[in-house]
Protein backbone atom coordinates (compact mmCIF):
# COMPACT_ATOMS: atom_id res chain seq x y z
CA UNK A 1 0.00 0.00 0.00
CA UNK A 2 1.21 3.57 -0.73
CA UNK A 3 2.18 5.75 2.12
CA UNK A 4 -0.76 7.99 2.41
CA UNK A 5 -2.31 4.65 3.56
CA UNK A 6 -0.75 4.11 6.29
CA UNK A 7 -0.61 8.11 7.12
CA UNK A 8 -4.63 7.32 7.51
CA UNK A 9 -3.96 4.71 9.26
CA UNK A 10 -2.01 6.23 11.89
CA UNK A 11 -3.92 9.27 12.15
CA UNK A 12 -6.98 6.57 13.13
CA UNK A 13 -4.84 5.48 16.18
CA UNK A 14 -3.74 8.77 17.62
CA UNK A 15 -7.52 9.30 17.71
CA UNK A 16 -7.86 6.34 19.23
CA UNK A 17 -4.73 7.59 21.79
CA UNK A 18 -7.28 10.15 22.92
CA UNK A 19 -4.58 12.75 22.27
CA UNK A 20 -5.48 15.38 20.12
CA UNK A 21 -3.10 15.49 17.97
CA UNK A 22 -4.57 16.05 14.54
CA UNK A 23 -4.72 19.86 15.84
CA UNK A 24 -1.76 20.25 16.93
CA UNK A 25 -0.16 23.15 15.89
CA UNK A 26 2.37 22.72 12.59
CA UNK A 27 6.04 21.74 14.03
CA UNK A 28 7.30 24.98 13.06
CA UNK A 29 5.03 26.75 15.47
CA UNK A 30 4.53 24.53 18.22
CA UNK A 31 5.45 26.37 21.84
CA UNK A 32 3.84 24.59 24.47
CA UNK A 33 4.53 21.75 26.59
CA UNK A 34 1.75 19.54 25.96
CA UNK A 35 2.63 18.28 23.09
CA UNK A 36 5.93 17.28 23.58
CA UNK A 37 5.32 15.19 27.11
CA UNK A 38 2.45 13.05 25.75
CA UNK A 39 3.17 12.52 22.37
CA UNK A 40 3.50 8.93 21.18
CA UNK A 41 5.46 7.61 18.43
CA UNK A 42 2.70 7.84 16.07
CA UNK A 43 2.67 11.72 16.74
CA UNK A 44 6.49 12.03 16.47
CA UNK A 45 5.75 10.35 12.86
CA UNK A 46 3.02 12.81 11.65
CA UNK A 47 4.76 15.73 12.77
CA UNK A 48 7.72 14.76 10.16
CA UNK A 49 5.45 14.18 8.02
CA UNK A 50 5.18 17.65 7.59
CA UNK A 51 8.58 18.47 5.94
CA UNK A 52 8.24 15.36 3.71
CA UNK A 53 6.74 17.32 1.19
CA UNK A 54 8.37 20.35 1.17
CA UNK A 55 11.95 18.51 0.59
CA UNK A 56 11.27 15.62 -1.19
CA UNK A 57 9.62 17.38 -3.97
CA UNK A 58 10.11 14.41 -6.77
CA UNK A 59 6.69 14.77 -9.19
CA UNK A 60 5.30 18.05 -7.56
CA UNK A 61 2.31 18.26 -5.24
CA UNK A 62 -0.33 15.70 -5.89
CA UNK A 63 -3.35 16.52 -8.25
CA UNK A 64 -1.17 19.53 -9.11
CA UNK A 65 -1.07 20.95 -12.51
CA UNK A 66 3.14 20.59 -13.56
CA UNK A 67 5.22 17.79 -14.24
CA UNK A 68 6.98 18.53 -11.13
CA UNK A 69 10.44 19.94 -9.57
CA UNK A 70 12.41 17.42 -11.23
CA UNK A 71 11.71 17.58 -14.42
CA UNK A 72 11.32 21.37 -14.03
CA UNK A 73 14.43 22.48 -12.27
CA UNK A 74 16.11 21.14 -15.69
CA UNK A 75 14.57 24.07 -17.25
CA UNK A 76 16.85 26.05 -15.56
CA UNK A 77 19.45 24.83 -17.51
CA UNK A 78 21.34 23.84 -20.55
CA UNK A 79 19.84 20.13 -20.50
CA UNK A 80 15.82 20.84 -21.32
CA UNK A 81 14.68 23.87 -23.18
CA UNK A 82 10.63 25.30 -21.98
CA UNK A 83 8.66 26.93 -24.39
CA UNK A 84 9.93 29.78 -22.63
CA UNK A 85 13.51 31.20 -22.35
CA UNK A 86 14.77 31.20 -18.81
CA UNK A 87 15.56 33.82 -16.87
CA UNK A 88 18.09 32.90 -14.62
CA UNK A 89 20.37 30.71 -16.99
CA UNK A 90 19.65 33.68 -19.50
CA UNK A 91 21.38 36.27 -16.83
CA UNK A 92 17.92 38.22 -16.64
CA UNK A 93 16.67 37.90 -13.66
CA UNK A 94 16.12 41.12 -11.91
CA UNK A 95 16.64 42.26 -7.94
CA UNK A 96 13.78 40.31 -6.03
CA UNK A 97 11.95 42.09 -3.30
CA UNK A 98 10.87 38.39 -1.64
CA UNK A 99 11.44 34.99 -2.22
CA UNK A 100 9.85 31.71 -1.14
CA UNK A 101 13.11 29.77 -0.63
CA UNK A 102 13.64 32.54 1.61
CA UNK A 103 11.87 30.63 4.34
CA UNK A 104 12.98 29.59 8.04
CA UNK A 105 9.56 27.34 8.99
CA UNK A 106 11.40 24.55 8.29
CA UNK A 107 14.41 25.43 10.39
CA UNK A 108 12.83 26.32 13.27
CA UNK A 109 10.34 23.09 13.07
CA UNK A 110 13.52 20.98 13.07
CA UNK A 111 15.17 22.68 15.75
CA UNK A 112 11.50 22.80 18.19
CA UNK A 113 11.66 18.95 17.77
CA UNK A 114 15.55 18.29 18.66
CA UNK A 115 14.92 20.64 21.88
CA UNK A 116 12.43 19.29 23.06
CA UNK A 117 11.97 15.38 21.69
CA UNK A 118 13.88 14.04 24.55
CA UNK A 119 10.98 15.29 26.72
CA UNK A 120 8.48 12.26 25.47
CA UNK A 121 7.95 8.78 26.84
CA UNK A 122 8.81 7.48 23.68
CA UNK A 123 11.71 4.95 23.21
CA UNK A 124 14.61 5.50 23.03
CA UNK A 125 14.86 3.99 19.27
CA UNK A 126 11.85 6.07 18.46
CA UNK A 127 13.37 8.92 19.89
CA UNK A 128 16.74 8.06 17.87
CA UNK A 129 14.94 7.20 14.50
CA UNK A 130 12.36 10.90 14.28
CA UNK A 131 15.39 12.98 15.32
CA UNK A 132 17.63 11.82 12.87
CA UNK A 133 14.74 12.46 10.10
CA UNK A 134 14.69 15.95 11.39
CA UNK A 135 18.67 16.55 11.30
CA UNK A 136 18.07 15.36 7.51
CA UNK A 137 15.41 17.71 7.18
CA UNK A 138 17.28 20.47 8.56
CA UNK A 139 20.84 19.41 6.92
CA UNK A 140 18.60 19.67 3.44
CA UNK A 141 16.76 22.79 4.07
CA UNK A 142 20.22 24.44 5.40
CA UNK A 143 21.89 23.20 2.29
CA UNK A 144 19.31 24.81 -0.23
CA UNK A 145 19.35 27.55 1.38
CA UNK A 146 23.37 27.78 1.21
CA UNK A 147 22.85 26.45 -2.62
CA UNK A 148 20.70 29.98 -3.68
CA UNK A 149 21.85 32.40 -0.98
CA UNK A 150 25.70 31.62 0.13
CA UNK A 151 26.37 33.11 3.34
CA UNK A 152 22.91 32.56 5.46
CA UNK A 153 22.04 32.65 9.74
CA UNK A 154 22.96 29.70 11.33
CA UNK A 155 20.04 28.47 13.80
CA UNK A 156 20.59 26.19 16.48
CA UNK A 157 17.48 27.29 18.78
CA UNK A 158 13.83 27.39 17.70
CA UNK A 159 13.66 31.19 17.65
CA UNK A 160 10.60 33.12 19.54
CA UNK A 161 9.37 36.62 18.01
CA UNK A 162 11.22 38.81 20.64
CA UNK A 163 14.83 36.84 20.39
CA UNK A 164 17.30 39.29 19.44
CA UNK A 165 19.02 36.21 17.62
CA UNK A 166 16.43 36.49 15.30
CA UNK A 167 17.55 39.57 13.80
CA UNK A 168 21.16 38.48 13.65
CA UNK A 169 23.21 38.70 10.36
CA UNK A 170 24.21 36.21 7.96
CA UNK A 171 27.30 33.98 8.57
CA UNK A 172 30.11 32.49 6.81
CA UNK A 173 29.33 29.88 4.37
CA UNK A 174 32.80 28.13 6.24
CA UNK A 175 30.66 28.13 9.39
CA UNK A 176 27.20 26.70 8.04
CA UNK A 177 28.70 24.28 5.60
CA UNK A 178 30.55 23.14 8.57
CA UNK A 179 27.28 23.17 11.04
CA UNK A 180 25.58 21.07 7.86
CA UNK A 181 27.93 18.72 8.03
CA UNK A 182 28.24 18.14 11.36
CA UNK A 183 23.80 17.82 11.29
CA UNK A 184 24.18 15.22 8.59
CA UNK A 185 26.68 13.25 10.40
CA UNK A 186 24.27 13.11 13.05
CA UNK A 187 21.27 12.21 10.93
CA UNK A 188 23.27 9.15 9.63
CA UNK A 189 24.35 8.33 13.80
CA UNK A 190 20.45 8.22 14.64
CA UNK A 191 19.08 6.88 11.54
CA UNK A 192 17.91 3.27 11.10
CA UNK A 193 18.60 1.84 7.51
CA UNK A 194 16.03 1.79 5.10
CA UNK A 195 13.12 0.00 5.84
CA UNK A 196 10.19 1.67 3.28
CA UNK A 197 11.67 3.57 0.10
CA UNK A 198 9.31 6.37 0.87
CA UNK A 199 11.00 7.22 4.20
CA UNK A 200 14.25 9.36 5.14
CA UNK A 201 17.18 6.73 5.92
CA UNK A 202 20.63 5.91 7.26
CA UNK A 203 20.85 5.53 3.29
CA UNK A 204 19.13 8.45 2.11
CA UNK A 205 21.26 10.82 5.01
CA UNK A 206 24.67 8.80 3.82
CA UNK A 207 23.53 10.14 -0.19
CA UNK A 208 22.35 13.36 1.11
CA UNK A 209 25.81 13.99 2.69
CA UNK A 210 27.74 12.80 -0.50
CA UNK A 211 25.64 15.50 -2.46
CA UNK A 212 26.23 18.23 -0.11
CA UNK A 213 30.02 17.55 0.06
CA UNK A 214 30.94 16.90 -3.59
CA UNK A 215 28.55 20.36 -4.16
CA UNK A 216 31.14 21.82 -1.51
CA UNK A 217 34.28 20.81 -2.32
CA UNK A 218 33.52 21.52 -5.97
CA UNK A 219 32.35 24.79 -5.49
CA UNK A 220 35.64 25.66 -3.50
CA UNK A 221 37.72 24.06 -5.69
CA UNK A 222 36.72 25.99 -8.47
CA UNK A 223 36.79 28.83 -6.77
CA UNK A 224 40.39 28.39 -5.23
CA UNK A 225 38.89 28.71 -1.49
CA UNK A 226 40.07 27.05 1.38
CA UNK A 227 38.79 23.27 2.33
CA UNK A 228 38.36 21.73 -0.85
CA UNK A 229 40.07 18.58 -0.29
CA UNK A 230 38.20 17.60 2.85
CA UNK A 231 34.93 18.09 1.55
CA UNK A 232 35.61 15.73 -1.75
CA UNK A 233 37.14 13.03 0.97
CA UNK A 234 33.64 13.21 3.37
CA UNK A 235 31.94 12.94 -0.29
CA UNK A 236 34.53 9.91 -1.57
CA UNK A 237 33.40 8.22 1.92
CA UNK A 238 30.44 8.49 2.04
CA UNK A 239 29.25 7.42 -1.46
CA UNK A 240 31.52 4.41 -0.93
CA UNK A 241 29.96 3.42 2.29
CA UNK A 242 26.55 3.16 0.10
CA UNK A 243 28.56 1.31 -2.09
CA UNK A 244 29.24 -1.50 0.31
CA UNK A 245 27.72 -5.00 0.61
CA UNK A 246 25.90 -3.79 4.00
CA UNK A 247 23.68 -1.66 1.94
CA UNK A 248 23.11 -4.36 -0.83
CA UNK A 249 22.44 -1.91 -3.56
CA UNK A 250 22.70 -2.34 -7.46
CA UNK A 251 21.30 -0.94 -10.54
CA UNK A 252 18.11 -1.64 -11.30
CA UNK A 253 18.69 -4.17 -14.53
CA UNK A 254 15.52 -6.34 -14.58
CA UNK A 255 14.20 -5.07 -17.76
CA UNK A 256 17.28 -5.94 -20.31
CA UNK A 257 19.40 -3.56 -21.92
CA UNK A 258 17.03 -2.13 -24.10
CA UNK A 259 14.80 -1.19 -21.37
CA UNK A 260 16.20 -1.34 -17.99
CA UNK A 261 17.06 2.56 -17.67
CA UNK A 262 13.52 3.88 -19.47
CA UNK A 263 11.60 1.34 -17.07
CA UNK A 264 13.31 2.69 -13.85
CA UNK A 265 11.78 5.56 -14.08
CA UNK A 266 7.64 5.03 -14.23
CA UNK A 267 7.62 2.60 -11.88
CA UNK A 268 4.67 2.62 -9.24
CA UNK A 269 6.50 1.17 -6.04
CA UNK A 270 9.70 1.32 -5.37
CA UNK A 271 10.16 -0.64 -2.18
CA UNK A 272 11.42 -4.18 -4.36
CA UNK A 273 13.68 -1.35 -6.30
CA UNK A 274 17.65 -2.42 -5.85
CA UNK A 275 18.32 1.23 -6.88
CA UNK A 276 16.39 3.50 -5.14
CA UNK A 277 17.24 5.03 -2.11
CA UNK A 278 14.72 7.45 -1.67
CA UNK A 279 11.34 8.31 -3.23
CA UNK A 280 8.22 10.38 -3.30
CA UNK A 281 4.64 8.01 -3.57
CA UNK A 282 1.62 9.05 -5.75
CA UNK A 283 -1.79 7.29 -5.90
CA UNK A 284 -4.74 8.24 -8.39
CA UNK A 285 -6.66 6.17 -6.47
CA UNK A 286 -6.46 7.56 -3.66
CA UNK A 287 -6.44 11.37 -4.78
CA UNK A 288 -2.79 11.45 -4.57
CA UNK A 289 -1.85 11.69 -8.95
CA UNK A 290 0.97 13.13 -10.79
CA UNK A 291 0.28 14.49 -14.30
CA UNK A 292 3.71 13.73 -15.94
CA UNK A 293 2.68 11.08 -18.58
CA UNK A 294 -0.70 12.98 -19.20
CA UNK A 295 1.67 16.32 -20.02
CA UNK A 296 4.94 14.96 -21.54
CA UNK A 297 3.83 14.73 -25.14
CA UNK A 298 2.41 17.78 -25.36
CA UNK A 299 4.86 20.44 -22.98
CA UNK A 300 6.66 22.23 -25.84
CA UNK A 301 10.07 21.49 -23.88
CA UNK A 302 13.02 19.56 -25.36
CA UNK A 303 16.24 18.28 -24.98
CA UNK A 304 18.80 20.29 -26.20
CA UNK A 305 21.49 20.21 -29.24
CA UNK A 306 23.90 20.64 -27.00
CA UNK A 307 23.20 18.01 -24.56
CA UNK A 308 22.51 15.47 -27.45
CA UNK A 309 25.74 15.96 -29.00
CA UNK A 310 27.43 14.05 -25.96
CA UNK A 311 26.08 10.89 -25.88
CA UNK A 312 28.94 8.76 -27.30
CA UNK A 313 28.99 6.69 -30.68
CA UNK A 314 28.70 3.24 -29.54
CA UNK A 315 30.18 1.79 -32.64
CA UNK A 316 33.84 3.55 -31.25
CA UNK A 317 33.24 5.03 -28.00
CA UNK A 318 33.96 8.11 -29.39
CA UNK A 319 32.58 11.74 -28.99
CA UNK A 320 30.50 11.87 -32.19
CA UNK A 321 32.12 15.74 -33.05
CA UNK A 322 35.30 13.45 -33.24
CA UNK A 323 34.43 9.32 -33.81
CA UNK A 324 33.03 10.34 -37.64
CA UNK A 325 30.02 8.03 -37.74
CA UNK A 326 27.61 11.00 -37.12
CA UNK A 327 26.42 14.22 -38.84
CA UNK A 328 23.38 16.11 -38.14
CA UNK A 329 22.54 15.65 -42.48
CA UNK A 330 21.71 12.14 -41.51
CA UNK A 331 18.59 13.22 -40.71
CA UNK A 332 16.73 12.41 -37.03
CA UNK A 333 16.66 8.52 -37.37
CA UNK A 334 20.07 7.42 -38.17
CA UNK A 335 21.31 10.53 -36.17
CA UNK A 336 20.26 8.58 -33.24
CA UNK A 337 21.34 4.95 -33.94
CA UNK A 338 24.25 3.79 -32.71
CA UNK A 339 25.05 5.90 -29.65
CA UNK A 340 24.79 5.56 -25.87
CA UNK A 341 21.56 3.39 -25.11
CA UNK A 342 20.55 5.83 -22.66
CA UNK A 343 19.63 8.35 -25.34
CA UNK A 344 16.76 6.16 -26.91
CA UNK A 345 15.48 5.73 -23.62
CA UNK A 346 15.19 9.40 -22.78
CA UNK A 347 13.66 11.26 -25.78
CA UNK A 348 11.57 9.69 -28.61
CA UNK A 349 12.86 8.14 -31.78
CA UNK A 350 10.26 9.12 -34.90
CA UNK A 351 10.26 6.00 -36.43
CA UNK A 352 6.79 4.14 -37.31
CA UNK A 353 6.61 0.81 -35.58
CA UNK A 354 9.76 1.16 -33.11
CA UNK A 355 9.41 1.19 -29.51
CA UNK A 356 11.60 3.90 -28.88
CA UNK A 357 8.97 6.26 -30.53
CA UNK A 358 6.71 6.23 -27.87
CA UNK A 359 4.07 8.66 -27.83
CA UNK A 360 4.84 10.13 -31.46
CA UNK A 361 2.86 7.38 -33.28
CA UNK A 362 -0.88 6.39 -32.59
CA UNK A 363 -3.10 4.00 -34.19
CA UNK A 364 -6.53 5.78 -35.55
CA UNK A 365 -8.83 3.88 -37.11
CA UNK A 366 -6.72 1.24 -37.85
CA UNK A 367 -3.91 3.58 -39.47
CA UNK A 368 -0.85 4.31 -37.21
CA UNK A 369 -0.73 7.84 -37.43
CA UNK A 370 1.80 10.76 -36.16
CA UNK A 371 5.35 11.59 -36.67
CA UNK A 372 8.09 13.73 -35.59
CA UNK A 373 7.00 16.45 -33.20
CA UNK A 374 5.10 19.38 -33.90
CA UNK A 375 7.82 22.50 -32.82
CA UNK A 376 6.21 24.57 -30.41
CA UNK A 377 2.64 23.20 -31.91
CA UNK A 378 2.58 25.52 -34.80
CA UNK A 379 2.87 23.24 -37.54
CA UNK A 380 -1.01 22.88 -39.42
CA UNK A 381 -2.34 19.55 -37.91
CA UNK A 382 -4.54 17.71 -40.19
CA UNK A 383 -6.32 13.65 -40.65
CA UNK A 384 -3.39 13.09 -43.44
CA UNK A 385 -0.43 15.25 -41.10
CA UNK A 386 -1.36 13.91 -37.64
CA UNK A 387 0.84 15.55 -34.49
CA UNK A 388 1.14 13.56 -30.84
CA UNK A 389 3.44 15.62 -29.61
CA UNK A 390 5.06 18.95 -29.36
CA UNK A 391 8.55 19.80 -28.59
CA UNK A 392 10.71 23.19 -28.50
CA UNK A 393 13.90 21.36 -30.12
CA UNK A 394 12.24 18.31 -32.14
CA UNK A 395 14.00 16.20 -29.25
CA UNK A 396 11.29 14.90 -27.26
CA UNK A 397 11.43 13.86 -24.13
CA UNK A 398 9.81 10.47 -23.20
CA UNK A 399 12.12 9.79 -19.77
CA UNK A 400 9.21 9.67 -16.76
CA UNK A 401 6.58 8.28 -19.43
CA UNK A 402 3.97 5.56 -18.96
CA UNK A 403 2.11 4.98 -21.92
CA UNK A 404 -1.00 3.18 -19.86
CA UNK A 405 -1.28 7.06 -17.89
CA UNK A 406 -1.28 8.74 -21.10
CA UNK A 407 -4.94 10.05 -21.97
CA UNK A 408 -6.12 8.73 -19.01
CA UNK A 409 -6.91 12.42 -17.89
CA UNK A 410 -5.42 14.83 -15.02
CA UNK A 411 -4.15 13.56 -11.86
CA UNK A 412 -4.29 10.20 -13.00
CA UNK A 413 -0.58 9.27 -13.02
CA UNK A 414 0.78 6.83 -10.14
CA UNK A 415 4.33 6.82 -11.04
CA UNK A 416 6.29 7.43 -7.92
CA UNK A 417 9.44 10.05 -7.88
CA UNK A 418 13.02 8.02 -7.99
CA UNK A 419 14.39 11.22 -6.00
CA UNK A 420 17.90 9.38 -4.31
CA UNK A 421 19.26 6.70 -6.48
CA UNK A 422 22.49 4.62 -6.45
CA UNK A 423 23.74 5.87 -9.59
CA UNK A 424 23.72 8.95 -7.75
CA UNK A 425 26.09 7.66 -5.34
CA UNK A 426 28.40 5.93 -8.01
CA UNK A 427 28.79 9.44 -10.26
CA UNK A 428 30.09 11.27 -6.86
CA UNK A 429 32.33 8.24 -5.89
CA UNK A 430 34.05 8.53 -9.14
CA UNK A 431 33.60 12.36 -9.48
CA UNK A 432 35.52 13.08 -6.15
CA UNK A 433 38.02 10.11 -6.32
CA UNK A 434 39.37 12.08 -9.58
CA UNK A 435 38.88 15.35 -8.28
CA UNK A 436 41.48 13.90 -5.41
CA UNK A 437 43.96 11.80 -7.48
CA UNK A 438 42.11 8.18 -5.52
CA UNK A 439 41.16 5.81 -7.32
CA UNK A 440 37.47 6.52 -9.15
CA UNK A 441 36.73 2.78 -9.23
CA UNK A 442 35.43 2.83 -13.07
CA UNK A 443 34.56 -0.56 -13.02
CA UNK A 444 31.93 -0.01 -9.81
CA UNK A 445 31.23 3.11 -11.29
CA UNK A 446 30.98 4.97 -14.27
CA UNK A 447 30.76 1.90 -16.53
CA UNK A 448 28.32 -0.57 -14.88
CA UNK A 449 26.16 2.54 -15.63
CA UNK A 450 27.20 1.96 -19.55
CA UNK A 451 26.85 -1.50 -18.76
CA UNK A 452 23.57 -1.33 -17.96
CA UNK A 453 22.40 -0.11 -21.57
CA UNK A 454 24.88 -2.15 -23.48
CA UNK A 455 27.36 0.05 -24.43
CA UNK A 456 30.44 -1.53 -25.34
CA UNK A 457 33.13 0.79 -24.77
CA UNK A 458 34.37 1.44 -20.85
CA UNK A 459 35.57 4.20 -19.47
CA UNK A 460 39.69 4.44 -18.91
CA UNK A 461 41.30 6.59 -16.55
CA UNK A 462 42.86 7.88 -20.18
CA UNK A 463 40.15 8.93 -22.20
CA UNK A 464 40.42 10.81 -25.49
CA UNK A 465 40.47 14.00 -25.22
CA UNK A 466 36.69 15.67 -26.60
CA UNK A 467 37.64 19.51 -28.01
CA UNK A 468 34.26 19.99 -27.17
CA UNK A 469 34.16 19.28 -23.11
CA UNK A 470 37.27 21.39 -23.44
CA UNK A 471 35.55 24.25 -24.39
CA UNK A 472 32.68 23.70 -22.11
CA UNK A 473 34.90 23.13 -18.84
CA UNK A 474 38.21 24.74 -19.28
CA UNK A 475 39.19 25.32 -15.61
CA UNK A 476 39.79 21.82 -15.25
CA UNK A 477 43.68 21.49 -14.95
CA UNK A 478 46.05 18.82 -14.14
CA UNK A 479 46.80 14.82 -15.27
CA UNK A 480 43.44 13.27 -15.15
CA UNK A 481 41.59 16.97 -16.60
CA UNK A 482 39.89 15.20 -19.39
CA UNK A 483 38.93 11.98 -16.72
CA UNK A 484 36.83 15.05 -15.05
CA UNK A 485 35.22 15.95 -18.00
CA UNK A 486 34.38 12.53 -19.22
CA UNK A 487 32.73 11.79 -15.78
CA UNK A 488 30.69 14.82 -16.08
CA UNK A 489 29.59 13.89 -19.45
CA UNK A 490 28.41 10.28 -17.86
CA UNK A 491 26.58 12.50 -14.86
CA UNK A 492 24.72 14.90 -17.59
CA UNK A 493 23.68 11.88 -19.21
CA UNK A 494 22.61 9.37 -16.43
CA UNK A 495 20.79 12.09 -14.25
CA UNK A 496 18.93 14.01 -17.72
CA UNK A 497 15.68 15.53 -16.55
CA UNK A 498 16.39 15.04 -12.55
CA UNK A 499 16.90 18.93 -11.61
CA UNK A 500 20.76 18.21 -11.22
CA UNK A 501 22.51 20.09 -13.78
CA UNK A 502 21.84 23.54 -12.77
CA UNK A 503 23.99 22.82 -9.62
CA UNK A 504 26.51 21.31 -11.40
CA UNK A 505 27.18 24.06 -13.87
CA UNK A 506 27.52 26.70 -11.00
CA UNK A 507 29.77 24.02 -8.93
CA UNK A 508 31.87 23.61 -11.20
CA UNK A 509 31.98 27.80 -11.86
CA UNK A 510 31.62 27.02 -15.76
CA UNK A 511 28.59 29.21 -16.41
CA UNK A 512 29.50 32.61 -18.05
CA UNK A 513 30.93 29.67 -20.49
CA UNK A 514 27.79 27.19 -21.01
CA UNK A 515 25.49 29.64 -20.13
CA UNK A 516 26.26 31.76 -23.08
CA UNK A 517 26.20 29.41 -25.92
CA UNK A 518 23.69 29.30 -28.32
CA UNK A 519 20.38 27.70 -27.50
CA UNK A 520 19.83 24.82 -30.42
CA UNK A 521 17.34 22.03 -31.24
CA UNK A 522 18.03 19.38 -33.72
CA UNK A 523 18.44 19.92 -37.40
CA UNK A 524 14.67 19.62 -39.12
CA UNK A 525 14.65 16.76 -41.28
CA UNK A 526 13.31 16.79 -44.67
CA UNK A 527 12.49 13.11 -44.28
CA UNK A 528 10.21 14.21 -41.51
CA UNK A 529 8.95 17.78 -42.19
CA UNK A 530 7.85 19.31 -45.79
CA UNK A 531 9.78 22.14 -47.18
CA UNK A 532 6.70 24.43 -46.42
CA UNK A 533 6.54 23.37 -42.32
CA UNK A 534 10.78 23.88 -42.03
CA UNK A 535 9.97 27.68 -43.79
CA UNK A 536 7.11 27.76 -41.05
CA UNK A 537 9.80 27.23 -38.84
CA UNK A 538 12.50 29.15 -40.10
CA UNK A 539 9.84 32.20 -40.00
CA UNK A 540 8.57 31.43 -36.79
CA UNK A 541 10.64 29.89 -34.50
CA UNK A 542 14.52 30.87 -36.16
CA UNK A 543 17.56 28.71 -37.35
CA UNK A 544 20.96 28.86 -37.13
CA UNK A 545 23.18 29.20 -40.29
CA UNK A 546 23.66 25.70 -40.90
CA UNK A 547 19.54 24.90 -40.42
CA UNK A 548 19.40 23.78 -36.35
CA UNK A 549 16.38 25.47 -34.18
CA UNK A 550 17.14 28.49 -32.67
CA UNK A 551 13.96 28.13 -30.03
CA UNK A 552 14.42 31.44 -28.90
CA UNK A 553 15.87 33.37 -31.58
CA UNK A 554 12.17 34.99 -32.84
CA UNK A 555 10.35 33.80 -29.22
CA UNK A 556 12.27 35.50 -26.70
CA UNK A 557 14.10 38.96 -26.60
CA UNK A 558 16.50 38.09 -23.89
CA UNK A 559 20.29 38.30 -24.51
CA UNK A 560 22.74 35.48 -23.16
CA UNK A 561 24.19 37.70 -20.30
CA UNK A 562 25.02 35.45 -17.43
CA UNK A 563 27.28 36.33 -14.80
CA UNK A 564 29.03 35.99 -11.73
CA UNK A 565 26.48 37.24 -9.59
CA UNK A 566 24.27 34.74 -10.86
CA UNK A 567 25.47 31.92 -9.42
CA UNK A 568 23.20 32.97 -6.21
CA UNK A 569 20.25 34.74 -5.78
CA UNK A 570 20.02 38.22 -4.07
CA UNK A 571 18.88 38.88 -1.02
CA UNK A 572 15.57 39.59 -1.01
CA UNK A 573 14.95 42.87 -0.13
CA UNK A 574 11.77 43.07 2.22
CA UNK A 575 14.06 40.89 4.26
CA UNK A 576 17.03 43.18 4.40
CA UNK A 577 14.05 45.88 5.39
CA UNK A 578 13.31 43.68 8.07
CA UNK A 579 16.55 43.01 9.34
CA UNK A 580 19.64 45.31 8.31
CA UNK A 581 22.47 42.81 9.73
CA UNK A 582 21.44 40.79 6.45
CA UNK A 583 24.04 43.05 4.75
CA UNK A 584 25.88 42.88 2.88
CA UNK A 585 24.22 41.92 -0.44
CA UNK A 586 25.54 39.08 -2.35
CA UNK A 587 28.17 40.37 -5.04
CA UNK A 588 26.80 41.84 -8.06
CA UNK A 589 23.47 42.17 -6.62
CA UNK A 590 24.16 45.72 -4.25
Amino acid sequence: MKQYIILSICSFCLLLSGCDYLDTEPGDVITGDHFWETANAAAFEQYCNTYYPKLIKGHGDPNGWDMGTMIIQENQSDNLLAAGANQITFGQNTVATSSSEWNWETVRGCNAFLQNYQRSSVSDTDKKKYAGEMLFFKAFDYYNKVRLFGDVPWYNQAMEKNDPELYKGRDPRSLVMDSILNTINRAIEFLPKKNKVSRVSKDAALLLKARICLYEGTWRRYRNVAGDVKYLEEAYDAAGKLMGTEYGYSLYTASGKEDSYFDLFIQDNYNDNPEIILSREYDPIINMGNDVSNLLPLSEQGMSRDCYEEYLCSKTGLPISVCGCHNPNMGYIEEMSNRDGRLLQTICLPQKDSKYARFLFREDGGVMKGGAPNIFSILESSDKRTFYASSSTGYVVSKFYKASEHLKGNHKGGIDAPVMRYAEALLIRAESGAELGKDPELSKTINVLRARVGFPFELTENPVEDPDLVAKYPNVTGPNANLIREIRRERRIELFAEGYRWDDVCRWNVGTIVYKRVRRGAKMDTKLYTDAEIKTIKDQVGMDKDGFITPYQKRSTYSMNFAEKNYLYNIPLNEISLNPNLLPQNPGWE
